[in-house]
């Protein structure tokens, strides 16, 4: 009985090992909120509406992603990046084996941070964004939190708030302020 019980776990740990992509073995580690949104110039809430461009040889590829809202750098993103009368726009790097948090599929809804692809990249990827870090969940808490690293970097940037004060209000908040001003507790 006890060798059977073996076998089965045995045999549950292989098919668990193989079904699991290699990322998901590796521990990978991820950058703070606030160096991720310093590091894209493009922070962009989006679905993801088509997978495109596959690589075979570095296993990225490519999506076209309907945007629904700028969090940072709209003004960035011109019209030779803009697609389907401007409301989508292409981004690339998704599987780069650098990302921790990088796969998706048809129809996630996402927070993306992402830059201008470098002109001196292949024709294709010229007019894309390109992924800088990983991915985010559309969570009300993780849209609160991003859009507070915006706002701290554009204060910071004004010089209305000093530099130490951003991580403390970038990272594990505990407590922000409401528009009238009130200190609001936050879940």
């Amino acid at each position: 009985m006890m060798r059977g019980i073996l076998r089965v776990l045995g045999w549950t740990l292989v098919a668990g090992l193989a079904l699991c992509p290699w990322d998901c073995r590796a521990n990978c580690p991820e950058k703070k909120l606030e160096e991720r949104e310093e590091e894209a110039n493009i922070v962009l809430t989006g679905t993801v509406e088509e997978i495109l461009n596959m690589d075979p040889v570095h296993n990225t590829y490519s999506c076209k992603v309907r945007v629904w809202r700028y969090l940072k750098g709209k003004t960035m993103v011109n019209g030779e990046i803009l697609l389907d009368g401007g409301n989508k726009v292409m981004i690339g790097g998704f599987g780069d084996p650098d990302i921790c948090d990088n796969q998706v599929a048809t129809g996630d809804t996402r927070i993306f941070f992402v830059n201008l692809a470098q002109k001196h990249m292949r024709p294709v990827q010229e007019y894309e964004l390109m992924l800088n870090s990983s991915l985010m969940r559309i969570t009300l808490r993780n849209l609160e939190e991003v859009e507070l690293c915006v706002e701290v970097q554009i204060a910071l940037s004004n010089e209305r708030i000093p530099g130490g004060i951003r991580e403390q209000r970038c990272q594990n908040q505990t407590t922000k302020t409401s528009v009238n001003g009130e200190k609001v507790e936050k879940a």
